[in-house]
């Protein structure tokens, strides 16, 4: 892929967040590609009962995922290479940050995978470095 194609799957995955952000789900969900699958364990889906792309969309109409929308996400990297595009972001609950990696992979102009590792941000961390 060329350089502008990865500058292209970046631009739609600030976007999907930006959707997010704004606490627009049906835009956010028009991004996601008709075979959309989320690896994330807490996205409950059902292939035989609906596509994955509904499932994550339904994901965040819950109090779960009200949560995370509510709380904001502040974007501290992107990393796109290819079809993988990676954000580092920070997550402020009120039960305290969490930092996460969410990877993305685009396939024909839209979101079509997701993968997260999400852990706590410690109040007193074991080293001087932070997590961001």
């Amino acid at each position: 892929m060329t350089h502008s194609t990865a500058d292209a799957n970046r631009r739609l995955v600030l976007d999907l967040f930006a959707w997010f952000a704004a606490g627009d789900i049906d835009a956010a969900f028009a991004l996601l590609h008709p075979e959309f699958v989320s690896h994330n364990p807490r996205v409950a889906h059902d292939p035989s009962a609906t596509s994955g792309a509904q499932a994550f969309a339904d994901f965040f109409r819950t109090p779960a995922g009200a949560a995370l929308l509510a709380a904001g996400t502040d974007i501290r990297r992107v990393i796109a290479d290819d079809e993988l595009v990676a954000v580092h972001n920070r997550i402020g609950l009120p039960s305290g940050d969490l930092a996460a990696v969410d990877i993305f992979r685009v396939r024909d102009g839209l979101v079509a995978e997701h993968w997260d590792v999400v852990q706590p941000v410690p109040e007193q961390p074991a080293n001087p470095h932070g997590m961001f």
